[in-house]
Order: C-alpha cells, then sequence, then structure tokens
C-alpha cells in the first residue's frame, strides 16, 4: 500500500525536527568538550601542523569518490546501466543532500539525478539504497575486523561496548540475501508506488559489492589519522581510524540528522576515550568535518563542468 501524501509530509516534518534535536545535542556534547579543556585546546591549535591537513583531504577525496563510483555496480547489479561520469556527477551533486534534515534527501538526490540521467526509477532507486546499505556494511566490516586487534592492545575495557558492530555485520549480511533483500525491494515497491518488477542480485554478487568498499574505508580512516596527527603526533593510527569508521556508521544510523552532524563528532570523541585527550579529540573531530565537507564541496565543482560536458555527449 501506498503512504498517502498528508502522511509523507508528517513524516518528513517529524524526522526534521528529530534531526535537529540530535544533531544539536551532538553538537552540544562535542562544543562542550572542547569548552571544558579550552586552554588545552587552544594549546593544541597552536602547535598544529596545518600541512597534514593537504594529505587528509586527498585521501579525504579519493575515499568520497571512490564510494560514488562504486555504486555503478549497485546499478549494474540491479540491471541498469550507466557511465562513469554520470555515476561521477550523480553521487556528486546529489549527495549533497545528506547536509540537509530529514534524513532522506542523499536518497532522493541521488535517485531522481540518476532516473532523470536515464536509469529506471526502481533500479534508481534501489541501487541508492544497496549502494548505502553495502557502504556503511563494509565500514561495520571493518570496525570487526579490527576490534579483536583493539580489544587486545587495550586490554578490552575499553572497545567491548563496540561488539554491537559484530552484530550489525551479521544482520546486514543477511539482509542482502535474495530472500530477504527481494522482499525489501517489494516493499519499496509498494511504498513508491511504481509497481516495477526488480531484478534481486545473487548473495554473491552483493557480499562482493560490500566487500569493494574497503578501499574507501581505508582512505576515510587514514584521513581522519592525518586530521589527528596534525594536533598530536603521538595519536594511535589503529585506534582513530577505528573510531572515525565507527563515529560514521553511527552517524548513519541516526538517519533523521543531516551528514550525521554532532552525532558523528559526538561518536568519535567517546571512541577515542584514554586514547586521545578530550580536547585533541573534540577538535580533531570538527576540523575532520571541516575536511569531508571541502572533500564533498570540491567533488560537486568538479561534477558541474563534467556534467555539462556529459549534455553535449562528449566521452568521459
Amino acid at each position: 500500500m501506498t503512504i498517502p501524501m498528508p502522511w509523507r509530509g508528517r513524516l518528513a516534518r517529524w524526522s526534521t525536527a528529530v534531526g535537529v534535536v540530535l544533531a544539536v545535542g551532538g553538537g552540544v556534547f562535542v562544543v562542550r568538550q572542547i569548552v571544558q579543556g579550552w586552554s588545552a585546546s587552544s594549546e593544541v591549535i597552536a602547535d598544529a601542523r596545518w600541512g597534514w591537513l593537504g594529505v587528509a583531504l586527498a585521501l579525504a577525496s579519493v575515499g568520497m569518490a571512490s564510494v560514488g563510483l562504486l555504486w555503478r555496480q549497485a546499478i549494474a547489479a540491479l540491471g541498469g546501466t550507466a557511465t562513469r561520469r554520470q555515476v561521477f556527477v550523480w553521487y556528486q551533486v546529489g549527495q549533497l543532500g545528506k547536509y540537509l534534515p530529514g534524513g532522506v534527501w542523499p536518497v532522493v538526490g541521488r535517485s531522481e539525478m540518476a532516473s532523470r540521467g536515464g536509469v529506471r526509477r526502481s533500479v534508481a532507486y534501489n541501487s541508492v539504497a544497496l549502494s548505502m546499505g553495502s557502504t556503511y556494511l563494509c565500514a561495520a566490516l571493518v570496525c570487526a575486523v579490527a576490534l579483536p586487534v583493539i580489544v587486545v592492545t587495550t586490554g578490552g575495557a575499553r572497545s567491548a561496548g563496540d561488539l554491537w558492530v559484530v552484530a550489525l555485520v551479521a544482520v546486514g549480511l543477511s539482509a542482502l540475501h535474495p530472500a530477504l533483500l527481494g522482499r525489501l525491494f517489494a516493499l519499496a515497491e509498494r511504498v513508491l508506488g511504481q509497481g516495477e518488477p526488480q531484478l534481486v542480485p545473487r548473495w554473491p554478487t552483493s557480499v562482493g559489492l560490500v566487500l569493494r568498499h574497503t578501499l574507501p574505508w581505508l582512505c576515510i580512516g587514514a584521513s581522519t589519522w592525518f586530521v589527528t596527527y596534525t594536533f598530536d603526533p603521538h595519536a594511535p593510527l589503529l585506534r582513530v581510524g577505528f573510531a572515525a569508521v565507527l563515529s560514521w556508521v553511527t552517524g548513519f544510523l541516526v538517519i533523521f540528522v543531516p551528514g550525521g552532524l554532532g552525532v558523528r563528532e559526538a561518536a568519535f570523541t567517546a571512541a577515542t576515550a584514554g586514547a586521545l585527550p578530550p580536547e585533541t579529540a573534540a577538535t580533531a573531530a570538527v576540523v575532520s568535518r571541516l575536511v569531508f565537507m571541502t572533500a564533498d564541496a570540491l567533488g560537486a565543482l568538479v561534477a558541474v563542468p563534467l556534467a555539462r560536458r556529459q549534455n553535449r555527449g562528449q566521452p568521459f
């Protein structure tokens, strides 16, 4: 059954309200961490090695662009076709919707651009869902693989609370099985009212798509570590990288918050407790957010001229 339009409006308003509250709460947490240790934070900023942020920005840009290009494989797995340039443009421009309150705009933005670009509407929407699910499921998998090493090296005290990512991996991989994924696609068809048959990829194909996102997450984790290294040359690589990827998963799960704003920073600060001074972690979290926002902006700026060439029919 299709959701009536009045209810869609109410859901959008509720999700926006909840998103604003959660974003403010997460932001307050991070600001409080900085304010409480402001004297130490000012020293951290004063001693920063700002040149490393260039490396962090390069890695962030590569990581985000790689995630976007892997969306093309999700489209192909559902029977659609798209060029690398098309997918890059749709992703870089459409994903800017993640900074809008409501949680659904990244999906809508990318899906609508793909649909207008010639991808069948059902394939466009389901491929974005499959792409995003695979992306963050891989992030959880990266955390689950790193977790035993961190537990051993830290005595298990801090990371025991992060075992939920292991359960998330199990649930996510199960959801990718055609028996369950097909039902999810069918439900989406009923909700969206499209009524189009949808190809369901084989389980190995979906799992393979998840695993291909490993390199982008390593880039994202490394980027965050370079941001942290800017303020603390003794920042532990594995622990910071783990906290970075875990914070992205946490921000994604809190779907009502635009771009995980505030939530991601709070999760990173909490996950690095004991490994970094709170003021260093909070500062690195905020600066890392700025680095990735810059990477998104640069990606969109590159996508605009590519879109113009695309409209003129020039090859990639």
